[in-house]
Formats: structure tokens, C-alpha cells, sequence
């Protein structure tokens, strides 16, 4: 019974092995060196299996075939082999990488953007708004409360025009956010969060009185880059960790104008308008 364990064979599929080549290597450091035969009798495999894995471990130069016969292979070593790995790895991901911004530069435009797609947990939330804050042409435009705040330190600074608005009772989070997005087309507001305690007048609603003790401001979330897309967030009303995004022009420009008369009556009259 051969002693290969599972999670090295598992490790070297992540560097880009079979599990046959990551076994037949692994079985040449166990034994320094062995011929074919001796590989197929500890593996239990078939012997074009074991001389196919031998023919790309020594193409990729992980294992040297001695002359002798019959032939018999040794792997290098173990630090060797993982630089190797790593190398073709990176090569491979720098490749995939220009080959994939290339196709999302040529991408062919469908019905869907009229769609609402919904993204679920903080870790892809959080992807999902760093994403389009490094995607951003011309502006970004965001309201963002306590919940979320901690995904926009993280965010890439643009040298674009940016109007962010968070409702937060910290004064120290705005200055944070102030030093981190500081470029010369940059307004940073904090509305606190006991100012939204009420609705404002415009909305003019018999039940909003009883409807707005259950709103979470600290849960709001709503980021628009370049008005082509849109990202909600939808635990308005609960501590839910879910978002929406859209790139439909109605729902975009909809929120847009709806905020510029919401947050702004919060903001006071001081509050640049957005463009």
C-alpha cells in the first residue's frame, strides 16, 4: 500500500499536477530514484498511466531520466519542484489575466443588463465594491451606513470625481475615509445616525411614521459608478447580508434623482448638488 498522502496530492493539483503526476512525483522522493516498473507496482497504476506522468514530470524538468537501463527516473528536489510550480503558476495567471480583461473589454452585450442580479455574503459584497470602484471611468457616487463602511477602506482610491455620504455616529470613520479618498474631485458627508431619527417632509406617506422605526440606516448601501451600474443593498429592514446590483438605466437614474432630493435634505442646504 503506498503512503502518498491525500493532501499533498491535492496541494500539487493546485500547482497544476494530475493525480497521477502529482503521485508518480511523489513517489520518486520517496525512493530517490526507480524505474517505471517499480512506480507501477507501488502505485497500482497502469503502465502508460506511469510513463505518461513520467514524460510531463521530465518535460517540465521536476524529474531527470538517468541512462541506464532499463531507464530509471529521480525527481528533483523538493524545493525545485515547488519553484517550478510556482513559476508556471504565476505564468499561467498573468496569461489568464490579460487574456480575460481582454475578452471583458469584448464583451458582447446582452438583454441581461436589465437584470437584477443578487450577490450574497460579505466577502463577495465586498469584492463586488472594490470591483467597481477600480472599474470607474468617470465618477462614483455612494451612500454607504456603519455596516459597510469597513468594505470601502479597502476600496482603490481613484483619481476620479467621487461624492461619498456615510451615516455613521462616528466622526473618526469620516476623517478615515476623508484621508483615504483625498483627491482634489472628492466630497466626503456624514450624515450621524441619530439625524435620520425621522423622515424628512417630502415624503409625504400616511404610514411612514410606523414604517420608519423598522429602516436600518446602518445597513444602506447605494453605489452608482459611471450611472451603469448600481449596487443596493437590501437589509434595509434587516441584518441580512445580501446586495443588488443592476445595470438597468431606468432603476439607475430613478435612485439618482430620488437620492439627490433624500440625502440631500438630510445634508442641509450646505451639500453640493451632484452632477
Amino acid at each position: 500500500m503506498n503512503t502518498i498522502p491525500p493532501v499533498l496530492v491535492r496541494s500539487l493539483n493546485t500547482l497544476g499536477l494530475t493525480n497521477d503526476e502529482a503521485r508518480v512525483y511523489a513517489t520518486l522522493v520517496l525512493f530517490d530514484h526507480a524505474e517505471a516498473k517499480e512506480i507501477v507496482d507501488y502505485l497500482s497504476l497502469s503502465k502508460p498511466s506511469v510513463y505518461k506522468a513520467l514524460g510531463v514530470l521530465a518535460e517540465r524538468g521536476l524529474a531527470i531520466q538517468l541512462k541506464t537501463k532499463p531507464a530509471r527516473y529521480r525527481a528533483v528536489s523538493p524545493e525545485i519542484a515547488v519553484s517550478i510550480l510556482m513559476r508556471d503558476h504565476e505564468t499561467a495567471s498573468e496569461q489568464a489575466l490579460l487574456a480575460l480583461k481582454k475578452l471583458e473589454q469584448e464583451k458582447v452585450r446582452t438583454g441581461e443588463g436589465d437584470s437584477l442580479w443578487a450577490i450574497y455574503g460579505d466577502a463577495n459584497i465586498e469584492y463586488k465594491i472594490q470591483e467597481l470602484f477600480r472599474k470607474a471611468k468617470s465618477h462614483v457616487s455612494c451612500v454607504a451606513g456603519d455596516r459597510y463602511l469597513r468594505f470601502l477602506e479597502n476600496a482603490p482610491a481613484r483619481d476620479i470625481p467621487l461624492r461619498l455620504i456615510i451615516i455613521s455616529s462616528s466622526p473618526l470613520l469620516e476623517e478615515k475615509l476623508r484621508k483615504k479618498f483625498r483627491g482634489k474631485n472628492t466630497e466626503v458627508h456624514r450624515i450621524p445616525l441619530e439625524s435620520v431619527s425621522s423622515p424628512p417632509p417630502l415624503v409625504a406617506v400616511p404610514e411612514i411614521e410606523r414604517a420608519w422605526k423598522y429602516l436600518k440606516f446602518e445597513n444602506v448601501l447605494e453605489l452608482n459608478v459611471d450611472d451603469e451600474e448600481l449596487l443596493m443593498g437590501v437589509a434595509f429592514f434587516s441584518d441580512g447580508s445580501s446586495v443588488l446590483s443592476t445595470r438597468n438605466k431606468g432603476a439607475i437614474i430613478q435612485m439618482k434623482m430620488w437620492n439627490q432630493l433624500f440625502w440631500n435634505w438630510f445634508l442641509g442646504p450646505d451639500a453640493k448638488q451632484p452632477s
